[in-house]
């Protein structure tokens, strides 16, 4: 078809455009490929000076820190030494002389590819940043041996971005300056393995009383899965744990290639306790001072993080007074103060500051033996009978329902909601009574109609702003009334202590800072917070002074002093009694917590075995009244109160 000039012009001007389209796009594609290219260059040069920035601080490789495990020292309350703990038990075995078969199993347990990595696994740390993602940071390690390496020696043990890039870049200086078998040979010896002691070489004579090269698979299975968590894989004191952890240790093994199924199913099919050097021979260790207190220190600094007290080189600062607890030492250990019935009665005892929650002193039980063993004061919960009424009965009733120390109740026959009956601890009704009479004479019916009138759930409220809340039931019974719940002498203690410190609670505490090896230092000291009114607490104090003066407590009265206390017994059942024989009036634990403007004191007395009972003997259940006396007197002399 003829086109006219005006078409044609317009046919050749579409045809020019074309090519410059192509152009154009081609362009295009190579600025946005350079401006990615240069980007990236960016984001790494960025990338590699965060890491550079991250790990500027982080501490040199030097050759006498990868010797010897570093003592922790502990400080009192006056900032004086009073305990180093660590660098004992420790032999050190050269790398030759490490059998096979114990460095198989240390291998499988800890870091199966420790020959093939440079420092870093790729493998576990891809499994870790997963489990960071999804679980929040930190909540998964991919450490390899050579990384807790640097990490025991050198570095601090905060899970943040720039402490993993410090042991991540020190792993790798690490590996190129020493050979796997000298790192191995540094973990090896610096590994915490309860006991006081360090080393796989070292724990092989405490535990199986052999030399390293004497040992046997089974046994070196167990010596390899200790250092995962020490004391709870200690097999002299948790011997079913340390079973447990061993036998998966062996199945590692087995999984890697190190053992065959026979050999695994044999080793782990020998009883743990079987090759143990017997208790009778066991080594004491020596003496150390302040041994229950130390147990709550070290139990604190473990909550911190991964802390190894033992060998981390830190500087612990506490809040022990080391005259409070060598006095309450002496009242559980010695007849200084009461005369206990027999050496298996036991006592739990801890001392408090009232004003800051400071922990001045504990008694973990009476002829205690070795270190990191049960303590009375912090690991025992027992039912707390009496002690609970100003807690969950009497000062909510003020607090939530404004009653007044002269509130009227009815001391007489009743029950409780469900219908069955409650009764007095002598069996006997007082009729119409004030809060302060019914609190002081310690009546049950009394205490079980406040609660009922402030109801469970503001009563459990109450308590759990006084730290009692993770021993508690979320639903509480009417039981509760009368102390029916578990608690310990700590829990107590701290609780008392808010009402002689005008309703403010203050967590129990035993540890006031750290300072770690680059000088980094972690307060640990709690706030206070408001658990109550006021007058709550100057109404409940001012009755509990009323029980100490003339109700049931009055064996732990000091003269010139102001004392506010309770008294507390449980009960068997009709069962228990009959089943054990138990003569009338006895109980099976007897408690007394009171407290000054300056101390306040949880004591209980008792028996390991409830079957045990306190004779109702008019001096056996009123031996922790005894003792408050004496050690508060004491302690409180040139004291301003």
């Amino acid at each position: 078809k003829p086109q006219t000039r005006e078409e044609r012009r317009k046919q050749l001007a579409e045809k020019k455009k074309k090519p410059t389209q192509k152009k154009s796009s081609k362009g295009m594609f190579k600025k946005i490929f350079l401006g990615l290219v240069i980007i990236g260059i960016i984001g790494l040069l960025a990338g590699v000076g965060t890491f550079a920035y991250m790990v500027s601080d982080a501490p040199k490789l030097d050759e006498t820190m990868l010797k010897d495990p570093i003592s922790s020292e502990i400080y009192d309350m006056n900032n004086e030494l009073i305990r180093v703990v660590g660098s004992e038990n420790r032999d050190y075995i050269e790398y030759e002389d490490i059998p096979d078969i114990v460095e198989n199993a240390v291998i499988a347990t800890e870091d199966v590819r420790f020959y093939k990595h440079n420092g870093l696994d790729p493998i576990r740390l891809v499994g870790a940043v997963i489990a960071n993602v999804t679980d929040g940071f930190g909540s998964e390690g991919a450490s390899t041996i050579t990384q807790q390496v640097v990490k025991n020696y050198f570095l601090s043990f905060d899970k943040t971005i720039d402490r993993k890039a410090e042991e991540a870049w020190l792993s790798f200086q690490l590996e190129q300056k020493y050979t796997k078998e000298e790192i191995f040979e540094m973990y090896f010896n610096k590994i915490f393995m309860s006991e006081n002691s360090h080393g796989i070489g070292t724990a092989a004579k405490i535990y199986f009383g052999k030399e390293l090269k004497d040992i046997e698979l089974h046994e070196a299975a167990l010596l390899a899965g200790i250092p995962q968590s020490p004391n709870n894989y200690n097999p002299f004191t948790n011997p079913e744990r340390a079973e447990k952890r061993r036998n998966i240790v062996l199945s590692l093994m087995h999984q890697h290639g190190f053992i065959t199924a026979e050999e695994m199913k044999e080793a782990q099919d020998i009883p743990v306790t079987s090759t143990l050097v017997p208790e009778e021979e066991r080594e004491k260790r020596k003496e150390k001072p302040y041994d229950a207190f130390v147990d709550r220190v070290i139990d604190e600094v473990e909550a911190q993080g991964d802390f190894d007290v033992f060998s981390d080189g830190l500087k612990i600062y506490t809040t022990i007074d080391p005259n409070a607890q060598t006095n309450v030492e002496n009242a559980l250990n010695t007849n200084e103060i009461v005369e206990f019935p027999n050496d298996e009665m036991q006592s739990g005892i801890v001392l408090l500051d009232t004003q800051t929650g400071e922990i001045r002193a504990i008694g973990g039980g009476r002829n205690r033996e070795g270190e990191r063993g049960w303590n009375y004061a912090t690991d025992m919960k027992r039912q707390v009978g009496s002690t609970i009424k100003p807690i969950l009965d009497y000062a909510p009733a003020i607090d939530y329902l404004n009653w007044g120390t002269y509130h009227m109740l009815e001391d007489k026959p009743y029950q409780y909601s469900n219908g069955e009956p409650i009764s007095n601890w002598n069996n006997q009704y007082y009729g119409p009574m004030t809060m302060r009479s019914a609190l002081a004479q310690s009546r049950n019916i009394p205490a079980l109609q406040a609660l009922q009138e402030v109801g469970l759930e503001r009563a459990r409220d109450f308590a759990e702003n006084l730290g009692l809340g993770d021993s508690l039931p979320e639903q509480l019974t009417e039981s509760a009334a009368l102390g029916s719940y578990d608690l310990s002498p700590l829990e107590m203690a701290g609780a008392y202590a808010a009402f002689g410190n005008n309703g403010y609670y203050t967590d129990p505490h035993a540890v006031r800072k750290i300072v770690l090896r680059d000088n980094t230092e972690i307060d640990l000291s709690p706030e206070s917070e408001v658990a109550m009114k006021d007058y709550t607490a100057y109404m409940i104090t001012d009755m509990l002074k009323t029980a100490v003066q003339s109700g049931t407590g009055t064996e732990a009265a000091i003269s010139n002093l102001q004392v506010a206390g309770k008294t507390g017994t449980t009960n068997y059942t009709d069962d228990q009694m009959r089943d054990w024989n138990i003569p009338d009036g006895a109980v099976p634990d007897s408690w007394f917590v009171g407290y000054t403007s300056r101390y306040t004191a949880a004591i209980w007395t008792g028996y390991e075995k409830r079957s045990k009972p306190l004779l109702a003997d008019g001096y056996q259940q009123k031996i922790p009244q005894k003792l408050f006396k004496g050690i508060v007197s004491e302690i409180s002399k040139n004291i301003d109160t």
